[in-house]
């Protein structure tokens, strides 16, 4: 059964990199309460926007650089080391940094290259990205050559790529600098409360699992639950203050897929929608050039790097898009080995069409 794959985990070293998203990026999650499909809304944490402008107000430029180039909000490459979490096991921000001085400069830069919307190879292993890196490092026309070709990013962040790459012992020194300085001076305390916090929110969550099961992970709108039950023995799933109505994800190997949600997100699958709210939902997704571009493209299924590199946007602007398409369930995902792919069905989309139109006009049949 799926639900015997799922475990809870808690780590306080999941929240310490999540806390430095949310203050770098507080402004963009803060975006998703703004467009709901509930009847009651959840309304945003207002002491985490205080705490994020109190904190981000008091950061010095340094950090403020650092900040910037290791959690943008297109690339997110701080967050590459949740890997060193989830495959160690590690409990504590501490714990983090130690694992972080013990992997090597480019073992980083590796890991770097997982994040987001990385490399456009069909190998994504880490021994083959070692090796990618190993090359790249050695000589700069292949940087940027690499960069240029096989990244989906923005041009800012193909530019902060190539300096992380142009000195890995730097780019170490520095992102262990920001870490540390973070825990000291920002997260220390918070820790007991996070950890309290966290602890009532998982208490929740194994209510909701234990007692609705199968349906209530459905309802969560993660991922095909049918991909999961055929291809990942593991199912970790984690609770944090930070995220808010988001959740994050990373899949490590073949076998384990970590989700990190936030308190609201727990409480979806609780929430009413408005019906109409998500027959509107259908036509803003449609009202794109980009969004229509994709749903023609997704005739196949394609991974975000292919589909990004297909329509030529950035990995940020695709990422967009496809939040859109999928909350107006017009595309799906679905894992293939261990990449997640889009897929869309004409079929499909052409009856969630119809039958929002009807609703809208007649205001009396279901959009779905």
């Amino acid at each position: 059964m799926f639900i015997e794959k799922v475990k809870l985990v808690d780590s306080l070293a999941y929240d310490f990199l999540l806390s430095l998203v949310r203050l770098n990026c507080s402004e963009m999650m803060l975006r998703a309460y703004d467009d709901q499909e509930y009847e009651t809304w959840f309304e945003p944490d207002a002491e985490i926007i205080d705490w994020t402008k109190e904190t981000a107000r008091r950061l010095p430029a340094d950090i403020r650089e650092l900040l910037e180039r290791f959690f943008n909000c297109e690339t997110y490459f701080g967050v590459a080391t949740f890997t060193l979490v989830q495959e160690g096991g590690l409990e504590s921000p501490e714990q983090l940094i130690g694992e972080i001085k013990r992997t090597s400069e480019k073992g980083l830069l590796s890991l770097f290259l997982r994040t987001g919307f990385g490399p456009d190879i069909k190998d994504r292993n880490l021994p083959n990205l070692e090796k990618i890196v190993e090359k790249i490092t050695l000589d700069e026309k292949e940087m940027l050559l690499f960069i240029t070709k096989s990244t989906v990013f923005s041009a800012s962040q193909k530019a902060n790529l190539v300096e992380l790459f142009s000195d890995p012992v730097s780019t170490k020194e520095d992102y262990v600098y920001l870490l540390e300085w973070y825990l000291e001076n920002v997260f220390n305390p918070l820790k007991t409360k996070v950890k309290s916090s966290n602890s009532r929110q998982q208490k929740l969550l194994e209510k909701y699992i234990t007692e609705d099961g199968e349906s209530y992970l459905e309802r969560l709108n993660l991922i095909s639950i049918p991909d999961m039950v055929e291809k990942v023995d593991v199912i970790e799933l984690g609770v944090s203050p930070f995220l808010g109505i988001d959740a994050a994800s990373i899949m490590v190997d073949k076998k384990r897929f970590l989700f990190v949600l936030g308190y609201d997100r727990i409480q979806t699958p609780f929430r009413k929608k408005d019906e109409r709210l998500q027959c509107i939902d259908v036509f803003e997704a449609l009202a794109s050039k980009e969004r229509l571009e994709i749903l023609r493209v997704l005739h196949e299924p394609y991974t975000p790097i292919a589909l990004a590199k297909k329509v030529k946007i950035s990995a940020g602007e695709l990422n967009n898009h496809v939040e859109k398409l999928k909350k107006a369930r017009l595309i799906s995902s679905f894992l293939d080995g261990e990449n997640v792919k889009y897929r869309a069905d004409k079929t499909s989309i052409k009856a969630i069409v119809e039958k929002s139109l009807k609703r809208l006009l007649e205001d009396k049949q279901e959009c779905d």
